[in-house]
């Protein structure tokens, strides 16, 4: 008995330092850890595996603030959209066992589903794509201003998109909407004569071997649970749980909690073909011709970069497993503060890191460091450094900025951000309504006027504008 603890412990102490020596020879990984040891107020966890063997896990910053509890890499994080990948994949288990088709109609499911064209012209291929034209529920009226208790399943959502029109033809466009992946998940339980939570247990987390993943309840106890913080509307510059914000329970469409180490077996299980056969599994890693969402699939950088997997977010949450095909690297970060706090530095960083800059990262980290020098040193420089680049800024990652300013109370940074982005950007009522309101905050109300009128100007249709004038002329 004795030999064989020895033998264990051997063992334990063999393959941590086999890790360490794997990381540490690994500047890939290396440099990401630097690097997120270097963000300010950073709150979650990562892992990082290279050739399906993990390099690193590592935690960051509180799971309850309240009670300064740490995260640790054992934590259970909400996965928000990411429970698309697991429908999705539940979808094509059915299409492999003959049981469903990619164009079958809705209707052939949900029979007494009322909206006819909906019901006759929506096919799962559209559903999964997010090119249906189904009315977005989850930003609906309804669905804010309602107690969340009252939707804890599937079928309780039906009342607040079944019944409304189309935004679109069917295979009009590309919206994404999360009632697409609450169909589908209505009609995994039509086919499989099974709750849909019992059938993705069954027939995917068991198989990933992925015991610490659910559709928990949130307003239950979730044993080792990170609490989700978003900057307070009501407070200035403090943070705020997310409990009314979201729904009470994970669905078909994401809102689940997993951990690093769960959502890493089951990239691994998907990639080698543990969950779909080889044919089902290639079909879902193809990248698509046109855009970056393929069936229940995203694709980063370049185009043929072969980074792919899913992400989520909402307040509070920023969640993500990627797979780097061609660099057989394997990443995945869980957060529980809002993206702009850490998550999106995070993900960019990792993909630049790991596969090279793209456009879209270039203006995401050159954004950054305008922004960063318009609050550190003031508009002047920001602007001598816009003047003097050859790349691109974002529009919406400034307004964002701005209105987190905003947020914390820093309402003259908020108006210098925004006029930074007028200066950029001179032909958006956006800004000069954002700007508006970073006036109006301030007390500036002759210069909050006179910017929610430039705004209604580009664009007559402007509706905060006009109230918000209303209001200020009033």
């Amino acid at each position: 008995m004795k030999k064989c603890i020895q033998l264990l412990v051997v063992t334990i102490i063999f393959s941590c330092t086999n890790n360490k020596t794997a990381f540490s020879q690994d500047t890939i990984a290396r440099e990401i850890v630097s690097y997120l040891d270097s963000l300010d107020g950073f709150s979650g966890a990562v892992l990082i595996a290279k050739d399906d063997h993990v390099l690193l896990q590592k935690s960051y910053g509180f799971a309850h603030l309240g009670h300064k509890v740490k995260n640790n890499t054992d934590t259970k994080f909400s996965y928000a959209s990411i429970g698309k990948s697991f429908t999705a994949v539940a979808i094509f288990q059915l299409i492999q066992a003959g049981k469903l088709s990619l164009d079958d109609p809705i209707g052939k499911f949900l029979s007494n589903y009322p909206n006819k064209v909906a019901r006759d012209s929506i096919t799962i291929r559209l559903l999964l794509m997010h090119r249906s034209g189904l009315a977005d529920y989850f930003y609906s009226d309804k669905f804010l201003n309602s107690s969340k208790v009252k939707f804890r399943t599937i079928e309780s959502l039906s009342d607040l998109y079944e019944n409304e029109p189309l935004e679109f033809k069917p295979n009009e466009q590309f919206s994404y909407r999360n009632t697409n992946y609450i169909v589908l998940g209505r009609i995994i339980e039509t086919v499989s004569k099974m709750p849909y939570e019992d059938y993705i247990k069954k027939h995917i987390f068991a198989k990933a071997n992925m015991q610490n993943t659910g559709n928990f309840d949130i307003d239950h106890i979730i044993e080792n649970e990170a609490e989700n913080y978003t900057l307070s509307d009501v407070y200035p510059n403090q943070l705020q749980k997310t409990f009314f914000m979201s729904a009470v329970k994970g669905s078909s469409a994401g809102g689940g909690y997993t951990t690093i180490n769960d959502l890493y077996k089951f990239a691994l299980a998907f990639k080698n073909n543990k969950l779909l056969n080889a044919k089902y599994t290639d079909f879902m890693k193809k990248e698509p011709e046109n855009g970056w969402y393929g069936y229940g699939m995203q694709f980063a950088g370049a185009k043929g970069s072969g980074i792919y997997g899913h992400s989520g977010g909402h307040f509070g949450v920023g969640a993500e497993w990627r797979i780097f095909n061609k660099q057989n690297y394997t990443v995945i970060l869980l957060t529980n503060k809002d993206l702009d706090q850490g998550f999106l530095d995070a993900r960019f960083f990792i993909e630049k890191t790991i596969a090279g800059s793209t456009p879209k990262l270039d203006t995401y980290f050159y954004t950054k460091k305008v922004i960063n020098t318009c609050l550190d040193k003031g508009l002047d420089k920001a602007a001598i450094l816009i003047k003097e680049s050859r790349f691109e800024l974002s529009e919406a990652d400034l307004n964002a900025k701005g209105y987190e300013m905003i947020k914390r109370g820093l309402y003259k940074k908020a108006i210098d951000v925004f006029t930074l982005e007028i200066l950029s950007f001179p032909k958006s009522y956006e800004a000069y309504d954002s700007l508006g309101e970073a006036y109006m905050m301030d007390g500036n109300l002759k210069k909050a006027i006179e910017n929610y009128k430039k705004s209604l100007a580009l664009n007559t249709e402007n509706t905060n504008a006009k109230e918000k004038l209303k209001e200020l002329i009033k």
